[in-house]
């Protein structure tokens, strides 16, 4: 059984409704059609190209009631750092935010202000779990040698194994150039880069920058993570951009980053991952998430491939890892939405009355012979158990003419995910959003979406799954235009969603105006005892000065949305959830078991050969829950085959390991 004791935001729907009576009357927004229509998008070019002749939003301050920011459980906002306009915020990266549990920090990466230019990233970092921040700490020149100006970045904390001290620690980041050396989008795109920097005072930065190049074919990288057993990934879409236009080579680009102590860097390797999709289809967004133990990891890409049936338009590809990212699976899972094969969620969300009002004058088909598409973008999260966990808009789709529509009724926000290491999939409706998009503009007439922003967190030990999302909850109002941040969670041990989905801005100072707002991939959680725990969600928003996103824009952290958590469904005595396989394997000398735990507990490590007579023995007193990296030395044992015994209580998994 679950039992919520949340801090919750005030309901104060009613007072709303009454004052949006009045605020509808002088809308400034013309209602979209009721079948307006979506097309699988092309590819952005970035503030570096404009469209004229569009209309600039301005925010009616004086239709708005009065927020009470002084109301009970209303979330506070801290000012950190600034950017010199909105679009590096923006689009489908997930990975800004990163609270790191162990070391009680969080860091958020972003563009800088001008001077001294908005190629330029920055960090803010706080150490003291978010209520204190130093912020637009330079971390990348574009300006030295092989560099170019940077764009979309992703950013996270780096916390050697071991280390307790957040001024020992390192904040991280990725992002693409415009070093021109892949000539899609007209020969801008090309370059990577990557750096690091220690957080205590008056460290220097390190930056490395890679063109494109030995038949790898680079663009914009949107999927950015962290093992926690400190390994970071990247993965990307490659585009060979020969003809100057968007043009996927039927490869993702798999980066796979390695510390280096002495440079005080990562050092990347890349490789290419076969993909191959519909020809006429793109890829829509791309996520990379592993499980705490860091051996378990999915990569989730939302695209069109020719292997599902006649019901099902873009979804969910996986390949899958069980070794640490060595291997990869070798064919794609394709997930199909709708047809007899599709999820059974999907293929009922929609209302009776709904679909009547969808297609009339038309009779309704089956609802097996209705076709369904997800996208634009989508986030990715691997649970304790290393299952996948994945949200996304899904909507109704026409497949004969290419275009799918995303009006309140006929789409939903979906968590999707399996909980038996994708042998099966399931679906569930996080929520039924009013409005997925706004396009926003400025004052030049480049304009730039913000869509629902769908994210994916967790505890560290993976226990607890948590959701969010944009949107604008006003009566007759289409566009995603005054944005609120909501959440939902949900316990994988007893596959429950929470019974609710809570607006976190509500009567704060972010009510209707969290632009591109975003949530960590970790959590603060505080563990209290089996099954319990007191979490702190981190978010960040952005505030637009006049909606126009070509102003600089202020950053603002959310410090004090808190949810406790007691659940009784975890096994008496049996902490040890995820499946256990040393790393290296084969190996000499010394090797690895990469442990999650629930809670915490006695390990121990026991090692057989082949007559079955006990050859080696380590012990482990109390453990606490989450992920742990266990070593034990064999060189006292010639080569061969052995088999070892990892035991945590009454949880036993066993393997075989080969000395070299």
């Amino acid at each position: 059984m679950l039992f919520y004791y949340p801090l919750k935001i005030n309901d104060m729907k009613k007072i709303v409704t009454l004052l949006l009576l009045v605020l509808c009357a002088g809308s400034l927004f013309a209602q979209v059609n009721k079948k307006e229509v979506h097309r699988s998008p092309g590819k952005f070019l970035d503030d570096i190209s404009q469209s004229k002749g569009q209309q600039v939003f301005t925010l009616p301050e004086a239709q708005f009631p009065t927020k009470d920011v002084n109301t009970k459980d209303v979330v506070n906002t801290i000012e950190i750092g600034q950017s010199g306009n909105a679009w590096g915020f923006a689009y489908n990266r997930t990975t800004f935010l990163w609270a790191d549990n162990d070391i009680n920090s969080v860091s958020f990466i972003h563009r800088m202000l001008n001077p001294p230019g908005t190629g330029y990233l920055a960090y803010d970092v706080s150490t003291d779990g978010g209520q204190n921040w130093s912020v637009n700490n330079q971390v990348y020149n574009p300006t030295l040698d092989d560099a170019a100006n940077a764009r979309y970045p992703q950013g996270l904390l780096y916390n050697p194994e071991g280390n307790t001290d957040p001024n020992e620690a390192y904040f991280t980041y990725f992002a693409p150039t415009l070093d021109a050396s892949n000539p899609s989008s007209g020969g801008t795109w090309g370059g990577y880069c990557w750096g690091a920097k220690k957080l205590n005072e008056g460290s220097l930065p390190s930056q490395t920058d890679l063109p494109s190049g030995d038949n790898f074919y680079q663009y914009l990288p949107s999927g950015f993570t962290l093992t926690q057993l400190g390994e970071a990934w990247i993965v990307d879409e490659e585009n060979s951009g020969e003809t100057g236009e968007y043009e996927y080579t039927g490869n993702l680009i798999v980066g796979h980053g390695l510390w280096n102590e002495e440079i005080e860097n990562f050092e990347y390797s890349f490789e290419h991952l076969e993909l191959e999709i519909n020809p006429e289809s793109s890829i829509n967004d791309i996520k990379i998430a592993f499980a705490p133990d860091g051996m378990t990891g999915w990569i989730c890409a939302l695209t069109y491939t020719e292997d599902v049936s006649e019901y099902t338009w873009y979804h969910p590809v996986f390949f899958k890892t069980t070794d640490g990212g060595q291997t990869w699976s070798e064919e794609p899972i394709d997930v199909e939405l709708g047809g007899s094969d599709g999820l059974e969620e999907v293929r009922n969300f929609i209302s009776d009355e709904n679909l009547e009002e969808f297609f009339d004058p038309d009779p309704v088909p089956d609802r097996d012979e209705i076709p369904y598409y997800m996208g634009y973008h989508c986030d990715l999260a691997v649970d304790a158990w290393g299952n996948p966990h994945l949200m996304s808009v899904v909507a109704i789709c026409d497949m004969v003419d290419l275009e799918w529509w995303n009006y309140e009724g006929v789409f939903a926000l979906f968590h999707i995910y399996s909980a038996d290491q994708g042998e099966t999939w399931n679906s569930f409706v996080i929520d039924y959003p009013k409005t997925m998009d706004v396009e926003l503009t400025s004052s030049t007439g480049s304009t730039m979406k913000m869509y629902n922003r769908a994210q994916v967190a967790t505890t560290n030990d993976g226990a607890i799954v948590f959701f969010s999302f944009l949107d604008t909850r006003f009566e007759d109002y289409t566009d995603n235009i005054y944005p609120d941040i909501y959440f939902r969670e949900y316990i994988p041990a007893i596959d429950m969603h929470g019974d609710e989905v809570i607006n976190v801005t509500e009567w704060s100072e972010a009510m209707w105006t969290s632009y591109y707002g975003c949530m960590s991939h970790y959590v603060f959680s505080e563990f209290t005892g089996k099954g319990s725990y007191d979490c702190t969600i981190p978010f960040v928003y952005e505030t637009l000065e006049n909606l126009d996103i070509s102003n600089p824009v202020q950053f603002h952290y959310i410090s004090d949305f808190q949810r406790s958590y007691t659940f009784t469904a975890l096994e008496d005595n049996k902490p040890l959830v995820s499946s256990v396989q040393n790393f290296p394997n084969p190996f000499s000398g010394v090797t690895g078991f990469n442990i999650n735990l629930l809670y915490k507990s006695d390990v121990q490590i026991e090692v057989f050969d082949v007559s079955g007579s006990l050859v080696n023995y380590k012990s482990f007193s109390q453990l606490n829950n989450g992920p742990h990296r266990l070593e034990i030395d064999c060189n006292q044992l010639s080569q061969g085959v052995y088999f070892y015994n990892i035991s945590a209580g009454e949880s036993v998994f066993t393997g075989k390991m080969i000395i070299q």
